[in-house]
């Protein structure tokens, strides 16, 4: 997969506060959506427990709605693959990423329209729920690969955050 169809399938945000402190604030401001993490999956606690190796902090947040969930399973069963979305938050230093799916991947997908909209719904409440903490990032990938300080990335153009994004 190129730098280029990664950067399609996902959309980046940043919070400029350690993972520690913005985990929280990510799941309040799922919660403030009217949507419910069905799970989540330490990844970085997996990785060490099996491979005795230390990564950075990381965890998928399975976020879900049971009204999305029912509406998505009863047009099409395989549709549950999509449902809970995953939200991928990771620890990169003073700062903390977050990825999902983007909205542009699921439109582009050949899923019938019966279980692509409730999907997109889904996934533009988490985006909507995180432009109240976070910053939408531009070539998020491109200076992750550098190693460069993401603080520098731009925000997207036409997003505005509900609320003031919180600054570190």
């Amino acid at each position: 997969m190129t730098m280029e169809s990664r950067a399609a399938a996902t959309t980046a945000f940043v919070i400029n506060s350690p993972f520690d402190s913005a985990l929280p604030q990510i799941r309040r401001a799922i919660g403030a959506c009217q949507l419910s993490i069905a799970g989540e999956i330490d990844a970085s606690q997996r990785v060490k427990r099996a491979l005795e190796i230390y990564v950075p902090p990381c965890r998928v947040l399975l976020v879900d709605s049971p009204a999305f969930m029912l509406e998505t399973t009863a047009i099409d069963r395989a549709s549950g693959i999509f449902i809970p979305l995953h939200v991928v938050v990771s620890g990169a230093g003073n700062r903390t990423l977050i990825h999902i799916l983007s909205a542009e991947h699921i439109q582009s997908s050949n899923l019938p329209i019966g279980v692509r909209a409730p999907i997109l719904d889904l996934q533009r409440q988490v985006v909507r729920g995180l432009l109240r903490i976070a910053e939408r990032m531009r070539n998020i990938y491109e200076l992750a690969d550098r190693g460069q300080d993401h603080s520098k990335a731009e925000p997207v153009d036409g997003f505005e955050a509900a609320s003031p994004v919180v600054k570190g």
